[in-house]
């Protein structure tokens, strides 16, 4: 049958098996077809850009198809390269919606999907659908709100890759929405055709609809901060759950920390393959994993160097490498699109762990001894971990004063802030040889004896893995230097750090707050701080309103009292105003 509009002209035919056969495998039979007005196409004539006319036939490997409209039909060649697999005849009508026409006056659910294709798959097994021109397509205020007048819900399905998965969330965010994410499928597979296509069917599609009904009922009990007793009673089960018990949470977050070359990338490495492999143990401790899948974020190590690190612990682990441990190479990431990766990767599959290594390169400010700065970073990321309902374990450093004493939580960077936000604060230490000790100087819901107590672990160079000896070490015998030596060390550091910036030179507060800024990369604040231990422990003093060092002679300068003269030159010198400098800092002008 021919059918002539002003600018083109269609033939129709007949479906051949062939075809039917294609759209069979999506669960699209022909009364779907006929109901969403989609034809079988044998030629089609239209114009090219100059206004010459031309002709493109069907052939049994060229199937073309038409999603008639009264002036206008859009044409869907699916065997022909992407570029070619979509065309419009005639004039699109504006705001469009396929299968606006096909809706009940009433109903529980409509899904906006992707596609025409998708829509008619999700028709095929009794789901209301509609589509937009395409996934980047604007959903207008008032056809929201006619959607929320007839159907119950209204959810988002796109395809699950990156742009169904960042157009979708825009689209549900806007307009207050539910999304459905799919989970990855077979063949290069991406939408729900496709989805229906790999075998799934009704069921297991309404047990993905449950199941983000879920997430959205958990997502709006996450925003409630009020509760009375009861309702916090019948919000789930009392008893603490653990991913590795009894020491690591099952959600939240947590910071494993150490010194360089003790192994604790590998330690958290490690933890994501056994997770990732499914066992029920790590370092012989109860694993317990509900989705048996890890991310781990690298800011440090590259594709090369992880790939030939995993695969020695694989190797040593006796297994081969699984799809269910993912790596986000973040090295030159900033932290928002860090977090944005990451949160597009935990709604496509959900995880049961995340490693973060490490801690310092999301860390949202420049000052690491900003406790606000600290706890709100950690914020951010527990925040994550709650969402998806998985544990966020950040890798760390320590103090170098911490290098040679017990472990404890203050000797962890980033002061108070962090070890105060997160749920579990793990050191890893150096023992003899391969003997590494892990100490839990922060438990929330850790018994006892693992805080007084270090495990100690055996480190394999070979294999980079890590396995439990069984004993465990007074936490307190650790280390081989007393807080004595730690101070003393501190006070000689202090010392080489004064010698530098002062020399035989006079210096005002708020010259020496820069010069220690250049020299060592820190901090105002810190360098600050130093300059009030400085003078607290006798390295420097005051002089006529400056400071130098107290026990610095020039040997071609007599210690003499600085004169007017001298103070005018330091003043000119000085840019800022006399009242910048440290107010017990009388200068003589």
């Amino acid at each position: 049958m021919k059918s002539c509009k002003s600018d083109f002209t269609i033939n129709k035919k007949s479906f051949s098996e062939n075809e039917l056969t294609y759209w069979k495998k999506f669960g699209i039979d022909e009364s779907v077809l006929a109901k969403f007005n989609v034809s079988s196409i044998s030629e089609y004539t239209t114009k090219n850009k100059e206004g010459k006319p031309y002709v493109v036939s069907a052939n049994p490997n060229k199937f073309i198809f038409a999603y008639e409209n009264k002036n206008w039909v859009k044409l869907y060649k699916p065997l022909d390269d992407k570029k070619y697999r979509f065309q419009y005849l005639g004039i699109k009508e504006q705001g469009f919606i396929f299968g606006w026409k096909q809706l009940p006056a009433k109903g529980d659910l409509v899904i906006i999907t992707g596609g025409e294709k998708d829509v008619m798959a999700l028709h095929a097994k009794n789901y209301n659908a509609i589509t937009l021109n395409s996934e980047t397509a604007v959903l207008s205020e008032t056809t929201v709100d006619e959607l929320k007048s007839r159907f119950v819900a209204v959810m988002v399905l796109y395809d699950n890759d990156a742009t169904g998965v960042e157009q979708s969330s825009k689209l549900a965010k806007k307009h207050g929405l539910q999304r459905l994410v799919l989970p990855p499928l077979q063949n290069a597979g991406k939408d729900i055709s496709d989805y229906f296509a790999s075998g799934r069917n009704s069921v297991d599609f309404y047990s993905l609809i449950l199941a983000s009904l879920q997430i959205l009922a958990m997502e709006i009990a996450t925003d409630k901060v009020v509760f009375n007793a009861k309702e916090l009673l019948e919000r789930g089960e009392v008893e603490q759950k653990y991913l590795l018990e009894p020491i690591f949470p099952q959600k939240g977050s947590a910071v494993l920390a150490g010194k360089p070359d003790t192994g604790k990338s590998q330690f958290a490495r490690q933890l994501c393959i056994q997770v990732a492999l499914g066992v029920d143990s790590f370092i012989d401790f109860n694993l317990t994993t509900v989705h048996h899948r890890a991310i781990y974020v690298a800011t440090e190590d590259n594709e090369d160097a992880t790939r030939y690190l995993i695969s020695k612990q694989f190797k040593g682990l006796n297994s081969e490498a699984v799809e269910n441990l993912r790596f986000i190479f973040a090295d030159t990431m900033s932290t928002d699109e860090i977090i944005k990766n990451l949160n597009e990767q935990l709604t496509l599959q959900p995880v049961d762990l995340v490693v973060i290594d490490s801690f310092g390169d999301v860390f949202q400010s420049n000052d690491s001894n900003n406790n606000i700065a600290m706890r709100n970073t950690v914020k951010t990321f527990d925040k994550i971990g709650k969402d998806h309902n998985c544990l966020i374990l950040f890798v760390h450093h320590i103090n170098k004063a911490a290098y040679r004493v017990a472990p404890g939580q203050e000797h962890i960077q980033g002061g108070a802030g962090l070890v105060q936000k997160v749920r579990l604060a793990i050191i890893l230490s150096e023992g003899e040889g391969d003997i590494r000790y892990f100490t839990v100087v922060k438990g929330n819901y850790c018994p006892k004896i693992y805080k007084e107590n270090s495990l100690e672990l055996n480190f394999s160079e070979e294999t980079f893995l890590f396995s439990n000896t069984g004993k465990l070490i007074p936490t307190h015998e650790l280390g081989n230097q007393t807080a004595k030596d730690a101070k003393d060390e501190r006070h000689n550091d202090l010392k080489v750090t004064a010698n530098t910036i002062f020399g035989d030179k006079l210096l005002s507060f708020t010259t020496f707050v820069t010069e220690y800024c250049a020299v060592t990369k820190k901090s105002t604040a810190t360098a600050k701080r130093a300059h009030a231990n400085l003078v607290k422990y006798g390295i420097i003093e005051q002089f006529n309103g400056v400071y130098r060092l107290k026990d610095y002679i020039s040997e071609d300068r007599e210690e003499t009292d600085v004169t007017l003269s001298d103070c005018k030159t330091l003043q000119s010198s000085y840019s800022g105003k006399p009242s910048d400098l440290e107010p017990h800092c009388d200068l003589p002008f």
